[in-house]
């Protein structure tokens, strides 16, 4: 899933930008669809779920899905066989009917060609008996027809053919009521019927619709046909309640038609729809379909269906649809970067006094989990089989989210062993999840078990890619729970694996580079945590955890991490460290990775605010390593000369200056797609080298220390304009509002009256002097 872009108004250089090595001075805001960053854990599925693929839980409208259930087509095909006799495959009835279009059907009939052309195909075999001759006619003419009016709709499928540019004879719609009048076998007749109902649905003749499915199909129920001509039926009905309850009808009795149900029908009609049911399986279908798109706590229809219908599959599928709700209530703005849940809904204020909302919403939602773990838990004994362990499997989920870990380990373990695969696998999720929140996870063994719940459900995922939502959500809550733990290394590298797994995966991941290896750990590591990465990086007799969260997430090239190491120690002030380690790295490395060579390209020494655009040269070798010695060297000769070029080397490695990917890696942080993936590090950046990032704090210190201790003007005059320069944009970094600004508003200081009164005789009053600085003394 490729991340949505939103326009930002923000001034920013974002890594991936970067990257791509655009110059720009503004880039838009990222964002990826709330569905994507939504976490869910639960997924056990119970025998039956397939056909509600789409009602799963979602930030989407519905659920997104790749697949169809081809039930109702197997069932038809199992039909012909069971009409035309055991010896026919209802894979070769597939290929006739599904998958092979009018056109050669009809091209292969005129030749007579069926037989050569459809090669070993038993169903031909069988239509080409004598006997059967009526069915033969019969394909033919629904072939036929699938060139009339809709080139794009076969008559007993949903499928899309293609067709070429041979003339063709149109089926004649005139025979419809002939066909059906001579047809002497019922198994054609109401075949038939379906034609010419389905063609009149769409020719909009509604009453002929009613009129067929009322002859032909309300005494035989017993075929796949029936719940296809109820549907086109149901769409004609002008009464909406009964509409409702004949669909609620077809939902229960086929599969495709599911998705399309929901489509079409009334809501807000429950109480008139209830009212028709004929019996409490009817009513409880009734109240899932209600509940399907209920984006709101709903634990009133489960105890509804749980009373109507204990067993069913919408039961179970709605208790799932409830916990995935919490998991994003509860999970997704304490694992995300998002702060808020992929949905709300009405009358749930996100937006207004945000903490207050967080723990408002969140004291709501740990109450309604709380219900209907109580509700399930006082269920549980009054099932049996699969339901039972689907029961019993969400009971442990709900105690896991409310940090009840032993009861949910409690739970956990009566889950029964012959459980089906995918509340297997949830077991697993579970099991894991006591080990995160229990263990020490600094244990190789824990580790290690880890390892193989992990394994075992990406064992599935492979066969099921829906699941790779349960994988994104297990790691992103992993990693938490190693950061707790301290191990920043394993909570960095379980962090990608999160974003790997996501779905659709940010595209970041999908083809990595420099700073997919090192984001995590730019915001949040130490110079220790860096060195523990490059030593597990390494390590040549990997356990099977460390193989494991490396693969797919270590950087290929130690040197990426040596770099985030000494930028690190830059950071810190440590400059001893910072040389040591950049000069450890090849000389070239700064020149062959990343952006480094389109951002580091000028002159650190000479303070990239008094340059004019056209002065500005962007020929510069710059070497971190060189320039790391070039500082330490100035510090040491502690001179008004010396600190006033440490001053103007610290003005640039801020983010106004031309040298600021010393220190860090995107420009500034709050909009760009890496803030999106690794969270904002607004706050971070402010105590980069003790605020001199966004406050100049340093420059300004060095600046002071040259004014004070030269005996030149001229020199004087430049350091005293460049801390007015620093006490301008710290005043204005600091300044969020036009109200603070009236309260605060900032005062030129004594270095800029002295720069034109003492000074203005100097070259660099000369060359700096202009009408918009003097007016700040006015």
């Amino acid at each position: 899933m490729e991340p949505k872009i939103y326009p930002g108004i923000m001034r920013v250089f974002s890594s991936l930008l970067l990257v791509l090595c655009f110059q720009v001075s503004f880039a838009c805001g990222w964002s990826v669809s709330p569905e994507t960053s939504r976490l869910a854990l639960f997924k056990a599925q119970r025998e039956g779920f397939f056909k509600l693929t789409p009602f799963y839980y979602s930030a989407d409208y519905y659920y997104s899905t790749n697949t169809v259930s081809g039930v109702d087509q197997e069932l038809n095909c199992l039909e012909w066989k069971k009409k035309l006799g055991s010896q026919i495959d209802p894979k070769d009835v597939h290929t006739i009917l599904y998958e092979t279009d009018g056109e050669q059907f009809e091209t292969a009939y005129e030749t007579k060609s069926l037989k050569q052309t459809f090669d070993k195909n038993t169903f031909i075999e069988a239509l080409l008996l004598p006997k059967n001759k009526v069915f033969l006619n019969y394909i033919l003419f629904a072939k036929k027809l699938e060139y009339n009016s809709n080139t794009d709709v076969k008559w007993e499928s949903w499928g899309q053919v293609g067709y070429g540019s041979k003339d063709h004879k149109l089926a004649d719609i005139t025979d419809f009521e002939k066909k059906i009048k001579i047809t002497k076998d019922a198994f054609l007749k109401q075949r038939y019927a379906f034609l010419m109902l389905r063609y009149n649905f769409y020719a909009q003749d509604k009453n002929e619709v009613i009129r067929l499915y009322n002859t032909y199909f309300t005494e035989n129920k017993n075929t796949i046909l029936e719940p296809w001509a109820l549907y086109y039926k149901a769409l004609c009905i002008e009464n909406f309640p009964l509409q409702n309850y004949l669909l609620s009808k077809v939902f229960a009795s086929c599969e495709e038609k599911s998705f399309a149900v929901l489509q079409h029908y009334n809501w807000k009609l429950t109480e008139e729809t209830l009212a028709l049911a004929q019996n409490d399986e009817e009513r409880s279908v009734i109240l899932s379909i209600e509940s399907f798109r209920n984006p709101a706590p709903d634990l009133k229809t489960i105890e509804e269906v749980y009373k109507l219908s204990p067993n069913s599959i919408n039961l179970s599928f709605l208790i799932g649809r409830e916990i995935n709700k919490l998991e994003d209530w509860i999970f997704t703005p304490q694992y995300t970067n998002n702060g808020s849940p992929s949905v709300t809904f009405e009358g749930t204020d996100w937006y207004g006094d945000y903490a207050k909302a967080k723990e408002e919403n969140l004291n709501k939602d740990i109450s309604n989990l709380r219900a209907l773990e109580y509700f399930l838990i006082s269920i549980r004994e009054q099932t049996s089989g699969e339901q039972k362990d689907y029961i019993t499997t969400a009971i442990a989920q709900l105690c896991f989210m409310d940090d009840q870990i032993d009861l949910g380990k409690k739970y956990t373990d009566m889950i029964s062993d012959k459980a089906n695969a995918s509340i297997q696998m949830q077991k697993n999720i579970q099991l894991a999840l006591v080990s995160l929140k229990q263990d020490n996870l600094k244990s190789e063994k824990v580790q290690n078990q880890l390892f193989e719940y992990f394994n075992s459900v990406e064992n599935l995922v492979e066969a099921d890619y829906g699941l790779f939502k349960n994988m994104y959500s297990l790691y992103r809550i992993a990693s938490a729970d190693f950061a707790k733990q301290g191990d920043r290394v394993t909570a960095g590298l379980l962090a990608m694996k999160s974003d790997l797994k996501n779905e659709g995966e940010y595209s970041v991941y999908n083809n990595p580079y420099f700073y997919s290896y090192i984001g995590y750990f730019d915001r949040t590591a130490t110079v220790e945590d860096v060195d523990r990465l490059m030593a597990l990086q390494q390590k040549k007799d990997k356990t099977p955890f460390e193989i494991y969260i490396c693969s797919g997430t270590i950087a290929p090239n130690i040197n990426y991490y040596k770099d985030l190491k000494g930028t690190i120690a830059f950071r810190n002030n440590d400059l001893e460290l910072a040389y040591n380690t950049f000069s450890s790295m090849p000389k070239d490395f700064w020149e062959k990775n990343y952006s480094f060579t389109d951002y580091l390209n000028e002159n650190p020494f000479t303070p990239k605010i008094l340059q004019k655009d056209k002065e500005r040269k962007f020929d510069y070798h710059f070497n971190k390593t060189d320039f790391i010695a070039k500082l330490i060297q100035l510090k040491k000769q502690n001179t008004a000369s010396s600190n006033l070029q440490l001053a103007h080397a610290y003005f640039n490695v801020s983010y106004l200056g031309n040298s600021w990917m010393m220190v860090a890696y995107d420009w500034t942080s709050g909009e760009s797609y890496v803030d999106y993936v690794y969270g904002d590090n607004t706050e971070i950046e402010k105590t980069y080298q003790k605020g001199n990032y966004y406050s100049l704090t340093m420059a300004k210190m060095y600046y002071e220390k040259a004014l004070k201790m030269s005996k030149n003007n001229n020199e004087k005059a430049l350091a005293s304009l460049m801390i007015f320069e620093c006490n301008y944009y710290n005043h204005y970094a600091n300044i969020v509002s036009a109200e603070e600004e009236e309260k605060n508003p900032f005062k030129a200081g004594k270095e800029l009256i002295n720069f034109y009164s003492i000074y203005k005789t100097t070259p660099t009053f000369r060359r700096y002097n202009c009408p918009l600085l003097k007016a700040f003394i006015n």
